[in-house]
């Protein structure tokens, strides 16, 4: 959500945006892993099971036994919540660390990480170590004003079009540069703007990184090369945006990443 901010103390002023990973409100997230909607007294039980420390301990559970996630059906709400919890504060720790990572592109290719966002939860009675599980992780990046890649038809001339898709790839081959795999790459991930110091007037950002992997996690650069060849990032936006603009745009797919015999079998 994009927010108006005035903090001089942080030299922060202006429109920016807060983004926030509460699992209250993760509604993909629930839909695809088939979690209740949330509601307050959803929230209430919860709020019971953080007291009585369970919420600490079944976390602890899942993240040290595979088993547990396989009886995602037998849960109750609040095990339910604490399972969102665990993972929407993975999924924070992955984006924040992807700007980490792009911390010499950010401003140029990826908006600006400007904060980190701590919102408190309601305080719990003689367990405060626990407020953590009811607390919600954000960040405050900088706002791009613009539209979304997929609209490009709807914004520019059709002269741009080539240009404009090839800049959101070189993304992309930056981000392989610094030993990032993006697993979610959609063309509404790409802000487009109007740039009137860019060649052809417009300039391409990219936003969204919780679902993202790492080369440091992959044993070798055969299994890293591999990975990146079957996601085929570049294809997401390539293929997609050669059909959509049904000729506006050729998808010229790089040799960056090649898929191996045994990956194609």
């Amino acid at each position: 959500m994009v927010v108006r901010i005035s903090c001089p103390d942080l030299k922060l002023a202006g429109d920016v945006v807060l983004k926030l990973f509460d699992r209250r409100f993760a509604t993909q997230l629930r839909e695809d892993d088939k979690v209740r909607p949330w509601t307050p007294e959803i929230e209430r039980a919860y709020h019971q099971f953080v007291i009585d420390g369970g919420a600490s301990h079944f976390i602890a559970d899942l993240n040290n036994d595979d088993d547990i996630a396989q009886q995602s059906e037998t849960w109750n709400s609040s095990q339910d919540e604490a399972y969102l919890y665990d993972t929407v504060s993975d999924l924070y720790q992955t984006e924040i660390e992807v700007y980490d990572a792009l911390e010499n592109m950010q401003g140029d290719d990826v908006p600006r990480l400007l904060a980190y966002v701590t919102i408190p939860g309601v305080k719990l009675t003689k367990t405060e170590p626990e407020r953590r599980y009811i607390e919600v992780s954000g960040i405050l990046l900088q706002y791009v004003e613009g539209f979304p890649l997929t609209d490009l038809a709807d914004h520019t001339p059709r002269e741009v079009w080539q240009s404009t898709c090839e800049k959101a790839i070189r993304i992309l081959h930056r981000m392989s540069d610094h030993g990032i795999l993006n697993e979610d790459v959609k063309t509404r991930s790409f802000i487009v703007r109007k740039d009137g110091s860019a060649e052809d007037g417009y300039k391409v950002f990219m936003i969204d990184f919780a679902v993202c992997n790492f080369r440091k996690d992959y044993a070798d650069d055969v299994e890293w090369n591999e990975e990146k060849a079957i996601q085929d990032e570049e294809g997401a936006v390539g293929l997609f945006m050669q059909v959509r603009l049904k000729g506006g745009f050729v998808f010229r797919p790089s040799d960056r990443y090649k898929k191996s015999a045994q990956c194609v079998e």
